[in-house]
């Protein structure tokens, strides 16, 4: 069975084009697209003329809210009625892959149906708690943008405020991880059904901190398909000292092609040439 490609966008549509192209040759796409962007008619167009690309547009999507666990999810049911998938692959526009697409589907499939996922024990790797304020004060950040300078002080001092009166929810997460992750067929639908099932877990993210990095951790891990966790998303990301992802240049070339990835973000201005190479070698 062919492969499932979960992307979530909001520009650079035609990197969009350029790395789709490549990945149809092995998988479908799935595409969402930030509804607060207007997409592209040469982008409509090329759409409407490739088979195997699809693109919503629901929700609006914040940095770090709810809203974008929401269009995976939509992806995935969508992915799910259209057509029979054995992998089910969540990455970000600004992804691509440093193998052909015939040895990453290879791969998975030949990995005895392993859910690839980022997977950090924070009883084990946060024992001062960092972690902790992300999930036991009250966040809504699909209201507020965190990236601007507004967003950013208010979710600060609202935080203040309720450290102060006391205010603690009950929630718990004991897992944590990147979004990005890569998934059999068989867990996407027990995922879709836990969430249907338990409409309150999804009310609960909506009020954290990047409440996206604890979905499918604390949800996979408590289930029988725990066994199935390989702890690693597959991805190489350059990270700066303050935890935000670097774009790629020429300087990163061995990490990028480093044997234990598959998938490296992400790409952006000053990422051209390093993209071309990659393009270059896998083809």
């Amino acid at each position: 069975m062919r492969h499932a490609f979960i992307i979530t966008a909001y520009k650079d549509f035609e990197f969009i084009k350029k790395t789709v192209e490549v990945y149809l040759q092995e998988a479908d796409c799935y595409i969402h697209v930030d509804k607060k962007v207007d997409i592209p008619a040469e982008f409509k167009e090329w759409v409407n003329n490739t088979r195997g690309v699809y693109v919503y547009s629901k929700y609006k999507i914040n940095w770090g809210s709810y809203k974008h666990i929401s269009a995976i999810l939509y992806l995935m049911k969508m992915a799910l009625k259209n057509g029979e998938y054995s992998y089910f692959h969540v990455i970000s526009a600004n992804s691509f892959i440093n193998r052909p697409m015939k040895e990453v589907t290879q791969f998975f499939d030949k990995s005895g149906k392993k859910n690839f996922l980022e997977v950090i024990d924070l009883d084990e790797d946060d024992k001062e708690r960092v972690i902790e304020p992300w999930y036991i004060y009250y966040h809504f950040l699909h209201l507020y943008d965190k990236r601007t300078k507004f967003g950013n002080n208010f979710d600060w001092y609202f935080c203040k405020v309720q450290k102060r009166l006391g205010i603690r929810r009950k929630t718990i997460y004991k897992y944590k991880g990147l979004v990005y992750c890569h998934l059999t067929k068989e867990a996407v639908q027990y995922v879709l059904q836990y969430v249907k099932k338990n409409p309150g877990y999804l009310r609960n993210l909506k009020m954290c901190n990047i409440g996206e990095e604890f979905f499918f951790q604390n949800i996979l891990m408590y289930s029988a398909f725990k066994e199935s966790v390989y702890p690693s998303h597959l991805f190489y990301t350059k990270w700066n000292e303050g935890g935000v992802a670097q774009f790629l240049v020429e300087e990163d070339w061995e990490e990028i092609m480093d044997e234990k990835y598959l998938f490296v973000r992400k790409f952006g201005e000053g990422s051209e040439s390093v993209f071309e190479r990659i393009c270059q070698t896998i083809n």
